[in-house]
């Protein structure tokens, strides 16, 4: 017998078919498998990508900023239509970030028949997430409980950092500040030959930390909104040996010069240069938070601070590895600030303590009696703009200062 089908009954049909479908996705069902593709990107554990993760969520996943032609496009999608030419204020870099998470973030399938590097996967109660890598992994990608995952079948680490020039063009652009500091430095006399120029810096909000298609990322680096309420100056330059000389009456420095930032001076000294220093010139002197300091080497943005466009801000190798370069030896950033790229780090008046994951206001973080203090730095080519180290960890490279001061009164914000 011939039978026929009545359009309402086929439309009838394929809504049932439509909505067994999105069941059996609610209850974990895999999508088909696409085939191989590789992926370029930053492996890390989950916790990284997590303010507050689980045991659980300490997974192994990888976040594409390149790979096959299918992942190059969605990246390039992406950066079209959320990083602005003019580069990212605090919303923008959030907004991106949440992209690469939503869109780019490929779990490692645990029965891949490639591993990731061992010792990084520890999900017991101790658990640190250790840096990202940079890696290029080949597999099958297919989606399973709402996530991306892929089946690797080949992961090569590239070491260094790897992908430096795989990052979109606008990523390793040079940063354009929102504002600009006032055209005037403050000036605090010295004595009567010397002075030191200090930089006012418009108060603003940015994304601290490193986005998490960033490679060579910390766990320390999690992106995070920051807002300084208040304009502050900070010197142009590290405190100099004749600077030092002029205030403390000593130089603790091993290599002798007085164009050269002074070396490693303790904690204890600083704090008593910055006394004296107050005393002379009237104004409250200190050293900078680790905040501050971020603030004034990404010059108000919320760009990824991919160490290769400070190159011509000072030195990512050898060079002043031994002794700190004469200051203003290399270029200023766009706000003026000179010498904050350096195999050296400087000193901040934080402790030893790892940002919050979570937004703040104007943070600080005092230092206890007698506790160890946080530096900051990208000393190396593979350090990101965010760096922190603790002072007991810091041995093996040396450490410089620059002072900092309030400036009273309300501020219009920057961004």
């Amino acid at each position: 017998m011939k039978t026929t089908c009545r359009g309402w009954e086929l439309a009838a049909v394929a809504l049932l078919l439509i909505a067994l479908a999105g069941y059996a996705c609610a209850q974990g069902a895999s999508t088909a498998p696409s085939a191989e593709l590789t992926i370029k990107g930053a492996l890390q554990c989950n916790g990284m990508c997590m303010p507050d993760p689980n045991p659980p969520d300490h997974v192994w996943v990888i976040v594409a900023i390149d790979g096959s032609p299918e992942i190059a496009a969605k990246v390039k999608k992406i950066m079209d239509d959320f990083y602005p030419e003019k580069g990212l204020d605090a919303e923008a870099a959030e907004k991106l970030n949440e992209q690469f998470d939503r869109q780019l973030k490929f779990f490692i399938d645990p029965e891949s028949t490639a591993k990731p590097p061992p010792g990084s996967e520890n999900p017991g109660p101790k658990h640190y997430c250790h840096c990202a890598h940079p890696y290029v992994v080949t597999g099958v990608v297919y989606e399973k409980d709402g996530k991306k995952w892929i089946k690797a079948s080949k992961m090569e680490g590239l070491g260094g950092f790897g992908l430096d020039s795989t990052y979109p063009a606008k990523m390793r652009m040079p940063d354009r500040p929102f504002a600009m500091p006032d055209k005037e430095p403050l000036v605090l006399k010295i004595n009567d030959t010397l002075t030191l120029n200090c930089i006012k810096v418009p108060p603003g909000k940015v994304l601290m930390g490193e986005p998490m298609y960033v490679t060579n990322r910390y766990f320390e680096q999690f992106p995070r909104m920051v807002t300084l309420t208040k304009s502050f100056c900070v010197s142009e330059i590290p405190i100099t040996q004749e600077i030092w000389e002029a205030v403390m009456g000593n130089n603790p420095s091993k290599t002798k010069d007085p164009k050269l930032p002074v070396e490693n001076p303790s904690f204890a000294d600083t704090e008593r240069f910055c006394e004296l220093l107050s005393e002379k010139s009237g104004r409250k002197v200190r050293l900078p938070t680790g905040a501050e300091w971020e603030y004034v080497a990404r010059v108000g943005t919320s760009n990824p601070g991919l160490p290769q466009k400070y190159a011509d801000q000072g030195t990512l190798r050898d060079e002043g590895r031994r002794a700190p370069l004469p200051v203003k030896s290399k270029k200023p950033n766009a706000w003026g600030f000179y010498d904050l790229i350096s195999p050296w780090w400087e000193m901040t008046s934080d402790r030893e303590k790892y940002p919050s994951h979570q937004s703040e206001i104007d943070p600080a973080y005092p230092v206890e009696k007698n506790g160890m203090r946080m530096l900051m730095g990208v000393i190396g080519e593979n350090w990101t703009l965010s760096i922190r180290e603790f002072e007991k960890w810091s041995g093996y490279t040396s450490k410089k200062f620059r002072i900092a001061l309030d400036v009273e009164g309300p501020e219009k914000k920057n961004n």
